[in-house]
């Protein structure tokens, strides 16, 4: 596959440069210019490709043209993996053996990652049986199944790690606890302001994600995203005076690049000994919200979620706290019963 990802050079005019199929096209921003691309594209008669390759570096930029950059490049790396295989098979020869040969190749990968490739891969198959290219899409095949993968690779870091990261000085400190303590996203620290901090309370209100290192402003992820959460105390005294306006982590009016972050935050693992992911610190928010009692309803609020199911299935793995809580709760339950329950049933023998 050879979709192109976001990146285009810009002009000394200040504007970024394409063309399609000799059509020059311009634009301020990045995002603009793969808009002004994608409707252009639209307006063009294509001619029917042969190859699975070829039909999906046609109907990836159509069909998903509204995702943010970070996402269509994501499904771009993620249908290079999947597609490997069996990109030069013509649509029309294209059988479930093959499908069963490129799921193959995603033998050790995260279930979230099959399952992604799986669902690219059959909604672009839906799409050329539509278009009649192909009679049937072998990826439907109730025989097909792609391998299972590696489920929970999020874990809740532990309370030694937990230790290090509140007692460690350094410049990412602040970022690591907000994580942890407040819940918060990557994109959702990094677009953080200090307008956003009032009094004990944090305002969750826009994301930041990345263009070829750049950083771009959005919402948060979800709907349920816009939240405010409490602020632990002892957050508060290591956030440095800033006009309100200022980003948290630069201290600036311009969010922190992708580039600082990553460097930062390798730098910081370094510092405290350990590796730790910043979803761990998300993740771990969530196990230390139920250890502590909080009411499922309210952890969905401060998480930013919107169901139930999605806590329980992606961020609820029992902390060593309640696992503790729990096999205590089941001592004192047996040790309320009076001797065995089969002790009437199976009497001592008398010794004769």
């Amino acid at each position: 596959m050879r979709v192109k990802r976001f990146h285009y050079k810009k002009g000394a005019d200040g504007y970024y440069h394409a063309k399609v199929q000799g059509h020059h096209i311009k634009a301020r921003t990045e995002d603009e210019l793969e808009r002004k691309k994608v409707e252009y594209e639209k307006t063009l008669t294509v001619t029917a490709p042969q190859t699975l390759s070829e039909y999906a570096e046609y109907w990836l930029p159509i069909h998903k043209a509204t995702v943010k950059p970070s996402t269509y490049n994501g499904y771009i790396s993620v249908l290079q993996r999947v597609l490997e295989p069996i990109a030069g098979i013509l649509l029309n020869q294209l059988t479930s053996d093959h499908v069963a040969e490129a799921y193959a190749a995603l033998k050790g990968k995260s279930a979230s990652y099959i399952h992604k490739a799986k669902i690219l891969l059959t909604e672009i198959l839906d799409s050329a049986t539509d278009a009649g290219l192909m009679q049937k899409n072998p990826a439907r095949a109730k025989s097909i199944k792609p391998p299972t993968g590696k489920k929970g690779t999020h874990r809740a870091i532990t309370d030694a790690e937990r230790t290090l990261i509140e007692k460690t000085a350094h410049k990412m400190q602040l970022a690591a606890l907000i994580m942890l303590y407040c819940g918060l996203r990557r994109g959702e620290l990094i677009g953080l302001k200090a307008e956003d901090i009032q009094g004990d309370e944090l305002t969750v209100s826009r994301a930041v994600y990345y263009v070829s290192n750049q950083p771009m402003l959005s919402a948060p992820k979800t709907s349920h995203g816009k939240r405010t959460v409490p602020a632990p105390e002892f957050i508060l005294p290591k956030i440095p005076k800033m006009n309100r306006d200022c980003y948290i982590l630069t201290g600036t009016t311009k969010p922190m690049t992708e580039q600082v972050f990553m460097r930062a935050w390798a730098n910081y693992n370094k510092a405290l000994g350990i590796s730790v992911r910043c979803h761990d610190l998300r993740h771990s928010y969530c196990t230390w919200l139920r250890d502590s009692g909080i009411d499922i309803h309210q952890a969905i609020i401060w998480m930013g979620h919107a169901d139930e199911q999605l806590i329980l299935r992606i961020y609820d793995h029992p902390g060593t706290e309640r696992e503790t809580a729990a096999k205590n709760a089941l001592k004192i339950a047996l040790s309320s019963r009076n001797g065995s329950p089969n002790d009437e049933e199976h009497p001592k023998p008398v010794d004769k």
